[in-house]
């Protein structure tokens, strides 16, 4: 009888530990005024939501990899959200890792995947220099893996803050709107580089602060700058920081001169906040 119980009550806890308890939490903002907080669980987003299912030649892994996902749209509209008047998302991972999305960023649809086919919600872990990270609990993709290069898939995402107001960020160029170089390297700094770098301590925290107390190109000159963008592994071996050798010279140089000019736009008064 004891061992029948005994039975019972693993298998009940099997199953417990088994349950799929993952959560998104969702912040909704209007300019600086924050909406509501809610949390969602897997559960009610698959509930709403449209299934997607995904199957390319990976960017990441390099191999043919095939994923399930739900419409990002249909999730966040479960959530509370008017998508149609969602200008800027922040996607928010466990690591720090920030992926600013925007209208006009991406032209095919936002998915958030749930899991990769057939694994029950398993995700095969990612090499990121001298570590492997698994991109649970959610990898948020878009249906062409193309455009991967102009917005980098955020994984383990835990948090999603969308804004129905784009606010100009402290990282944001003002007084260069007639300067179309620096406005260029502007828009490449936000959808490549602002998930992982701050400037005036805005931006993502993997990688370091580049503009206070000094801009770095105060400290590192510009071949060197463009050298190591495109391929920081020749400089340091297994760099977390991904190569961008799909950049030009020209999209380097105009990034470059983004941050040259911010140089001028620093806020030393956030480094005591």
């Amino acid at each position: 009888m004891f061992r029948f119980v005994f039975a019972i009550l693993l298998g009940f806890i099997s199953f417990q530990s088994s349950a799929d308890d993952r959560k998104l939490e969702f912040i909704l903002k209007d300019g600086p005024q924050v909406l509501f907080e809610k949390t969602v669980g897997i559960d009610q987003m698959q509930a709403s939501a449209a299934q997607r299912s995904l199957s390319f030649q990976s960017p990441v892994y390099n191999k043919p990899m095939a994923y399930e996902g739900l419409s990002f749209k249909d999730v966040a509209s479960q959530a509370g959200v008017d998508f149609s008047k969602v200008e800027e998302i922040k996607f928010v991972a466990l690591d720090g890792f920030v992926a600013t999305w925007s209208k006009g960023t991406t032209k095919s649809p936002l998915i958030v995947v749930t899991g990769e086919q057939g694994t029950g919600g398993k995700f095969t872990d990612i090499g990121e220099g001298k570590e492997t990270l698994n991109p649970g609990p959610f990898y948020v993709m878009t249906t062409d893996p193309k455009e991967y290069n102009n917005w980098i898939w955020p994984f383990q995402v835990y948090k999603i803050e969308l804004n129905y107001q784009a606010p100009k960020p402290d990282y944001y160029p003002s007084g260069a709107e007639d300067k179309p170089v620096i406005m260029a390297g502007y828009n490449a700094f936000k959808s490549t580089c602002i998930s992982c770098h701050s400037i005036n301590l805005e931006g993502g925290d993997i990688g370091p602060e580049l503009n206070i107390p000094k801009n770095i190109t105060e400290y590192r000159d510009i071949e060197y700058l463009k050298a190591f963008i495109k391929n920081p592994n020749s400089y340091r071996a297994k760099s977390r920081m991904l190569t961008f050798e799909h950049l030009s010279d020209q999209q380097l140089n105009e990034l470059i001169e983004y941050m040259a000019y911010m140089g001028s736009l620093k806020m030393l008064d956030k480094i005591n906040e």
